[in-house]
C-alpha cells in the first residue's frame, strides 16, 4: 500500500527459478620452519554465474479518500477516480556475471622468545557484471521494454599485525596474563556504472576510494579466581565519493572513532560437590562483558544505481548512509549443562529501508536506506546441553528458548508509530551417534509473532528436518539423507512499514526439499594453514 497522491494497492505475485553454475579453487602452501616459525598463503579463484528467470503479475488499485489513511489526514493532489487502475504483467531475464575473481593470501607465524608474531595480508579483485532484459505489459497504458546494465569493479588490499607478550604479575592474587598490541589497514577501490537504454532511468557512474587503519590493545589478566580482560581500538577511516569523475565533497568523510571493550568473568565452585572436586562443568561461571563496535554500509547501499522493479516501485542506495555504531552489554551464567545469556543492544544510526514518492510522479515509489535515530534489543536466551548415554548409544539434545524485545519507533503517515512487541524463538537440537559409525539428527524451529526493527512478522510453522548419516572406509566416505522442512513451514511472511509504504509479503522459498550428499576424504591429515586472513569485514561489505 503506498500513500502517496491518494491509497494505491499493489497486489504483486513473482515467481521466480533461479540457475547458479558456481566453480571455485584454491591452491596454497604451508612451511614449517622449525618450532617457531610459520609462513604460507593459498590464492584462490571463482567464477559464478546467475541466471533468474521472473514472472510477476501486478494488479493496481486506487482508494481515493482520505480516511483510508487510519486517521492521518493526506491532501489529495490527483482527480483520479477509484477502483482498478492498471494490471501489468512483467516478465524478465537477469544475468549477473563474477567474472574470475582473484583472492591472494599470505600469512607469518612467530616467536621470538616470549614474543609471539601474528600477520596477515589480503588482496582481492573483482568485476561483476550484470544485464537485465525486461519486458512490461498493461491493460490500459502504454506497454514497456526496459534494458538495464550494470558493471561493478573493485579492488582491495588488507594487512593485519599483533604481537602478544606474556605477563606475569607477583603477589598471591596475580596470575598468567597477557598483553596484545597490533595494527588492521584496509584500502579499497570500488566503481559501478549503471545504464539503461530507454531513458526510463537516469544513468550513473559512481566511485568509492576508501582506507582505514586501526591500532589496538588488548590485556588479559587472571586474578585468583577471575578472569579479566580490557581493549581499546581506534579507527581512522577516510572516504572519498566521485561521480562521473568529479569528487563530491559533500559525500566525503572522515570518521577518527575509539572503541573500548571490558570483560569480567568468575569461575565458582559448585555448592552440591565441596570446593572444585566436581570436575569441569560441576562448577558455575559468571562473566559481564561490554564492547562497542561498528559496522559500515555495504558498497551497494552506498550505490546510486537503481533497480526498476516496475513503473511504481524502484530501489536505490543512499550515498550519504553513516557507519551504524553498537554498544553490547553481555551477561551469562553457566552451571552444569544449563545457561543462560542476557544481551542488550543499543544501536546508534541504524540503518532501515525507507520509501519516498517521486517528485515528477507521486504514485512512482523509490525505496531507499536512510540512517534512524535510535534501536535498543534485549535478547535473553535459555539453553541446555547434555551428553546422555543410551546403551552404546550416545543422545546429545541441545534446546533453546530465545526472547527478543525491541524498542524501535519511527514515523508512520506523519505519526510516531512503536515497534516494542516481542518475539519468542524455539530450537530444538538432537543428535544421537550409534554403533558403527551411523549418526541421526533431528532439528526443529519456530518462533512466534513480533517486530524486528520496523518489520512485523508472523508466526512460523513448525520447520523440522530429519537426516541420517553413515561413514565408510575408516570415515573416509560419509553418506548422509537429509529431509528438510519436511512440514513446508519455513515460509515468511512479514508487513515492512516505512514512511508512506506497507509491504505485506509471504515468502516460500521451496526449503522442503530431500538431500543426498556423499563426501570424500582424499587426506585426512587436518591442515596445517594458520592464516586467519585480513580485512574480513570489508570483503563482506564488497
Amino acid at each position: 500500500m503506498v500513500y502517496a497522491d491518494t491509497l494505491w494497492t499493489i497486489t504483486n505475485h513473482e515467481q521466480a527459478v533461479r540457475r547458479n553454475p558456481f566453480l571455485e579453487g584454491r591452491f596454497g602452501f604451508n612451511y614449517q620452519a622449525g618450532d617457531n616459525h610459520s609462513f604460507g598463503g593459498f590464492y584462490q579463484n571463482s567464477y559464478d554465474y546467475v541466471k533468474t528467470h521472473r514472472e510477476n503479475d501486478d494488479v493496481l488499485q486506487i482508494v481515493p479518500t482520505s480516511g483510508a489513511f487510519g486517521g492521518n489526514s493526506l491532501p489529495l493532489r490527483g482527480e483520479v477516480g477509484g477502483g482498478f487502475y492498471d494490471h501489468l504483467q512483467n516478465s524478465s531475464v537477469r544475468r549477473d556475471k563474477n567474472t574470475p575473481s582473484h583472492q591472494v593470501n599470505f600469512y607469518y607465524t612467530g616467536k621470538v622468545g616470549q614474543l609471539s608474531i601474528d600477520f596477515n595480508a589480503d588482496y582481492t579483485s573483482r568485476k561483476q557484471q550484470s544485464r537485465n532484459q525486461q519486458q512490461e505489459l498493461s491493460a490500459e497504458y502504454e506497454d514497456r521494454d526496459v534494458n538495464t546494465g550494470s558493471l561493478t569493479r573493485s579492488k582491495m588490499f588488507a594487512e593485519k599485525l599483533f604481537v602478544t607478550l606474556p605477563l606475569s604479575w607477583g603477589g598471591d592474587g596475580g596470575g598468567p596474563g597477557q598483553i596484545e598490541v597490533g595494527e588492521e589497514y584496509t584500502n579499497t577501490r570500488w566503481r559501478s556504472r549503471f545504464d539503461n537504454q530507454e531513458g526510463y532511468i537516469a544513468n550513473s557512474d559512481n566511485e568509492q576510494h576508501e582506507s582505514n587503519i586501526a591500532p589496538f590493545v588488548e590485556l588479559r589478566q587472571r586474578l585468583g579466581r577471575f578472569q579479566l580482560s580490557a581493549g581499546l581500538r581506534y579507527e581512522h577511516v577516510e572516504s572519498e565519493y566521485f561521480v562521473s569523475g568529479v569528487r563530491r565533497e559533500d559525500q566525503c568523510r572522515t570518521y577518527n572513532d575509539l572503541f573500548p571493550s571490558a570483560a569480567i568473568s568468575i569461575r565458582l565452585p559448585s555448592p552440591f560437590h565441596g570446593g572444585d572436586r566436581g570436575g569441569p562443568g560441576q562448577g558455575m561461571s559468571l562473566s559481564l562483558s561490554y564492547a562497542k563496535r561498528t559496522t559500515r554500509p555495504s558498497y551497494w547501499q552506498l550505490s546510486s544505481d537503481v533497480i526498476y522493479e516496475n513503473r511504481l516501485n524502484r530501489q536505490t542506495g543512499n550515498p550519504y548512509l553513516k557507519p551504524v555504531k553498537y554498544h553490547n552489554l553481555n551477561m551469562s551464567v553457566m552451571w552444569k549443562w544449563l545457561f543462560l545469556t542476557t544481551n542488550f543492544t543499543h544501536c546508534v544510526d541504524p540503518i532501515l529501508y525507507s520509501a519516498e514518492s517521486l517528485e515528477e510522479d507521486s504514485k512512482v515509489n523509490l525505496v531507499s536506506h536512510k540512517n534512524y535515530d535510535h534501536a535498543d534489543w534485549l535478547t535473553i536466551t535459555l539453553g541446555a546441553q547434555k551428553d546422555v548415554r543410551l546403551g552404546q548409544a550416545t543422545w546429545t539434545p541441545q534446546y533453546n528458548v530465545t526472547l527478543m524485545k525491541p524498542w524501535f519507533k519511527s514515523t508512520f503517515l506523519d505519526a510516531e508509530k512503536r515497534f516494542n512487541h516481542p518475539m519468542l524463538a524455539l530450537q530444538l537440537g538432537n543428535i544421537v551417534a550409534l554403533p558403527h559409525d551411523w549418526l541421526l539428527q533431528a532439528d526443529f524451529m519456530m518462533h512466534t509473532h513480533g517486530y524486528q526493527q520496523n518489520a512485523w512478522f508472523e508466526c512460523t510453522q513448525a520447520v523440522l528436518t530429519l537426516s541420517v548419516s553413515k561413514d565408510f572406509f575408516k570415515r573416509r566416505l560419509n553418506v548422509k539423507l537429509t529431509g528438510n522442512d519436511l512440514f513446508n513451514g519455513g515460509i515468511n511472511r512479514f508487513t515492512l512499514y516505512s514512511n508512506r509504504l506497507i509491504i505485506s509479503k509471504e515468502e516460500d522459498n521451496d526449503s522442503r526439499c530431500i538431500q543426498l550428499s556423499l563426501r570424500y576424504r582424499f587426506n585426512v591429515t587436518p591442515s596445517k594453514y594458520k592464516g586467519t586472513g585480513a580485512g574480513n569485514a570489508e570483503k563482506n561489505r564488497l
